[in-house]
């Protein structure tokens, strides 16, 4: 198990993870930053809006970057 962190980047504004999340490995922290960029989506959309170009970070204890999950490829888009 590893603690990693999990930064938002949405529209701009940086939410840091001070705490950090313990994962079984890069795939499990994968899923989890995929299902939190869903989730934070389905509420903007129930609000009215969507940010595609967001993110969330997933990041070392050193801050190294470890994953980049931009929210567009968090879901998929058809029909358009």
């Amino acid at each position: 198990m590893a603690r990693l962190f999990f930064e938002l980047n949405e529209c701009g504004t940086v939410t840091g993870d001070v705490e950090g999340q313990e994962v079984a490995d890069l795939d499990a922290a994968r899923a989890k930053a995929i299902a939190a960029a869903r989730d934070i989506m389905a509420a903007e959309v129930l609000s009215g809006k969507l940010c595609l170009s967001c993110n969330i970070r997933v990041t070392d204890r050193d801050g190294e970057t470890l994953l980049l999950i931009p929210f567009k490829d968090a879901v998929t888009v058809s029909g358009m």
